[in-house]
């Protein structure tokens, strides 16, 4: 559910996202992974046709739908890797929509990423559109993290490509917030680009701990440079707050613990726990303008050294 308040009030504009779990992330978002893993005929290799006729996402153009070549065991794809990139396009499988002061930009990372596709040359044309003046934020959803603090997960080639292709126009846009799921636990970033603490570049947040098997440990104890906050101990949602065209508030709630455990796990050190994270908010500063602000005042230095 997403719901902004907007009018001559001060009261800042509000958006919900609720995430039931991994594999139904932020529900008319994402829905369409759950069906790409899983929406091809049993008896044939047809793909996405229950999707396409039960969901109507605000598309772009009509879908361009191939048929899935492998070897399907007993009817089924294989959920552990599924294969990349898939013949889908258009459709519900990428499109993009404005609601309040922010641009919505769904990705599939299970379609073809590289700057050739369809898709890539549609994702770059889309962020290069978007005025910012009249549109100050983008949040851009594409299943699979960039950023992976957990031990699974790390030779997926959706994400190999992801980084290769996609990471680039986030960082020239100025992507706001990368929002992802795929595994089933929270993790925020700090403003990254390429690895790196930047502080112009996206944030990205991995809510997955919705309500499937929240289970993940880390890779290791110390988290990486970039991590601001991770736990897979507890399900939770998350609430964005937009204030205004600089400033927008990024909550987790968590709403109970895990079945499995109550604390957090490392890769290889079956001893050790570490505490849950009882919650999670950042104040978020709009990339977009604290780039414009650095440039100007880079622009003033320079002609004050000029007189």
């Amino acid at each position: 559910m997403v719901r902004y308040r907007k009018g001559a009030s001060k009261k800042p504009f509000v958006c919900f996202v609720l995430f039931s779990s991994s594999y139904f992330v932020f529900w008319f978002l994402t829905v369409w992974y759950i069906l790409l893993d899983i929406d091809k005929q049993w008896a044939g290799n047809e793909i996405f046709l229950a999707y396409e006729h039960r969901f109507r996402m605000p598309r772009l153009k009509p879908p361009e739908l191939g048929t899935y070549e492998g070897d399907c065991k007993d009817g089924n794809m294989n959920m552990d890797a599924p294969p990349y990139p898939m013949p889908y396009e258009w459709g519900n499988s990428y499109y993009a929509f404005t609601y309040g002061p922010a641009r919505h930009v769904i990705v599939n990372a299970y379609s073809d990423m590289s700057p050739n596709s369809t898709q890539y040359k549609w994702l770059d044309a889309e962020l290069a559109s978007i005025d910012r003046s009249k549109t100050p934020w983008v949040f851009l959803t594409i299943h699979p993290p960039l950023y992976n603090t957990f031990a699974l997960h790390h030779h997926d080639p959706q994400i190999f490509a992801a980084q290769e292709h996609l990471e680039p126009l986030f960082v020239k846009y100025h992507v706001n917030l990368v929002l992802t799921g795929h595994i089933h636990a929270y993790q925020r970033t700090d403003y990254v680009a390429f690895g790196n603490v930047t502080d112009t570049g996206p944030m990205h947040i991995t809510i997955g701990a919705g309500g499937r098997k929240c289970d993940a440990p880390f890779t290791n104890k110390e988290p990486e440079e970039w991590i601001k906050a991770r736990d897979a101990s507890m399900y939770g949602y998350g609430r964005i707050t937009v204030h205004n065209e600089t400033h927008a508030e990024w909550r987790w709630i968590p709403i109970a613990p895990s079945e499995l455990h109550d604390f957090n796990q490392v890769r290889g050190e079956d001893d050790l726990k570490l505490p849950s994270l009882n919650h999670d908010k950042v104040m978020i500063e709009n990339q977009h303008f604290r780039r414009l602000r650095k440039l100007e005042k880079e622009q003033n230095e320079n002609a004050s050294g000029d007189q």
